[in-house]
């Protein structure tokens, strides 16, 4: 029997998923030609299948959890690196301007802040497409490879223009860290897409978040140059993920809608062999359907099927980063204002967002990718209106972040299910990476809205506007007119996609 995961959500199927195995396969994409294809307690007589077939008779195994480390560790990169801002921004610029007025450095340090995220939304906007032309592959190496590069460089900077100059080329690395994503949702089984991807991007995230609070915690508590080491500490995780690259594949189903299918097969023989299940010698893949006319991706995601859905994702995702990242960025300083300690309590709403990782991917295969948001919005809301009450006992403030910042980022994860799910694969990293692009607009606002505080009551102010930006979220995605739970991904935009409802789809 093939491997299968263990835990909460994953749970062991043995010779049960026969009839559901079965179930899979397509009657029209079976050849004249019988051979034995054995999936554990599974034989299908045939040889020739269609994409979704194969990587649903893969089911989940040690191919997965290598794939899911692979694409996951990105997240702990990404984390890391923007984490990095909220403790860098107000330290680094009394060391590199020592004789500049305060309005000269908040300016500088708003712009380090926001050319960062200007970097990013360039890098999705690049990555996307690099990733739909190049494959998915070749974009994730070389985005990790311009972060860990161009991080380790900021290390080296004796000015600020330098810094900002570095940290931006850092952004547009980061802008191609949807790559992974894309890969990894084109690789896994519709059962466990909503649940890995949750789980994989939450918890590495979660784990890049931790890490560099650590780092920054140990290296601010050093005298002299200690913000060097921090830089370089910060860029070690995207240099050690680079030498993880030569066992990356690439992913079947955008090999088979470029026309490589050779190249398909042999990554899904090799799924196969590390999942230990058997597919026959010279099992062939159906070719999927041509569209009539090649159009533009963004005249795809504008068009008459995606055009509402599109534009409400972009409204999320901006949403997604004021109040996401508004909790990321202005915790330390608030809380500083507060007299605590900031490293303690930025730590806590870190692993605060386990907690809301795990929510989230309980409820997206149960009540669907919409209300979950839905939930999850409201709650980081709800929780953050409690936030801007700085006269508030510590205690209670303290635990209104750690809930707020959980569930906002369990809303976030969320989008990563959908957005990838919603759009055929000839435009998928780039309708994600569009969405990114459009959010981190959101980015650039958040650095100014937080790192300009001078007091708690001004901090207190800002968390008031992620709060309403929470609840936005909620508002917007009970208006998204498509639910993609159990829907297959597919291919192009002439298939009958999340775009459209079929018949027996319901409206949520």
């Amino acid at each position: 029997a093939g491997n299968t995961m263990s835990g909460l959500l994953f749970k062991e199927k043995g010779v049960e998923r026969s009839d559901e195995t079965r179930s899979l396969m397509d009657p029209r994409t079976v050849s004249s030609t019988s051979e034995a294809v054995d999936v554990g307690a599974v034989e299908v007589e045939t040889d020739a299948m269609n994409i979704d077939a194969v990587i649903n008779l893969l089911d989940w195994g040690n191919f997965h959890w290598l794939l899911l480390l692979q694409c996951g560790l990105s997240w702990a990169c990404d984390a890391a690196e923007m984490m990095l801002l909220s403790f860098l921004v107000p330290r680094i610029t009394p060391v590199l301007m020592p004789n500049a007025s305060k309005s000269e450095r908040d300016h500088y340090g708003f712009l380090l802040s926001a050319m960062t995220f200007a970097g990013i939304w360039l890098g999705a906007l690049i990555f996307g497409k690099v990733s739909d032309r190049l494959g998915r592959k070749r974009g994730y190496l070389i985005s990790t490879a311009v972060v860990g590069g161009f991080g380790l460089l900021c290390s080296t900077a004796q000015t600020m223009e330098f810094l900002i100059a570095m940290r931006t080329i850092v952004g547009v690395g980061l802008g191609g860290v949807t790559c992974g994503v894309t890969l990894f949702s084109e690789t896994v089984a519709e059962k466990y897409r909503g649940a890995s991807i949750i789980l994989s991007i939450g918890a590495l995230w979660t784990f890049g978040c931790v890490f560099e609070t650590c780092v920054a915690w140990f290296c601010f508590s050093l005298s002299g140059t200690q913000w060097r080491l921090f830089l370089v500490l910060s860029a070690m995780p995207s240099i050690s993920l680079l030498a993880m690259f030569p066992w990356l594949v690439e992913s079947p189903r955008y090999l088979v809608v470029t026309g490589q299918m050779d190249k398909a097969v042999e990554v899904l023989k090799l799924a196969a062999q590390k999942n230990k299940v058997r597919l026959p010698h010279n099992f062939k893949l159906v070719a999927p359907k041509r569209p009539a006319h090649n159009q533009s991706h963004l005249r795809t995601l504008l068009g008459k099927k995606l055009r509402v859905t599109t534009l409400l994702l972009w409204g999320l995702w901006f949403c997604s980063v004021i109040s996401y990242y508004g909790l990321s960025f202005v915790t330390p300083l608030y809380f500083s204002f507060q007299n605590g300690n900031e490293y303690v309590v930025t730590l806590l709403s870190a692993l605060a967002e386990i907690p809301g990782m795990v929510a989230t991917s309980y409820l997206v295969d149960r009540i669907g990718r919409k209300k979950t948001k839905a939930v999850m919005f409201s709650a980081g809301g709800a929780a953050t209106l409690v936030l801007s009450f700085n006269s508030l006992p510590f205690g209670v403030l303290t635990l209104a972040a750690i809930v707020g910042r959980g569930s906002v980022l369990g809303a976030f994860n969320d989008l990563y299910v959908y957005t990838p799910e919603v759009y055929p694969t000839t435009s998928r990293a780039f309708g994600l990476g569009l969405c990114s692009a459009v959010a981190r607009i959101a980015g650039i606002i958040v650095s100014y809205i937080s790192f300009a505080n001078e007091s708690a009551s001004e901090a207190a102010s800002a968390v008031l506007v992620y709060s309403i930006a929470a609840f936005a979220g909620a508002v917007l995605s009970m208006m998204l007119p498509y639910e993609t739970k159990g829907r297959k991904l597919e291919d192009n935009d002439t298939d009958n996609s999340a775009g459209t409802l079929e018949a027996g789809d319901e409206r949520d």
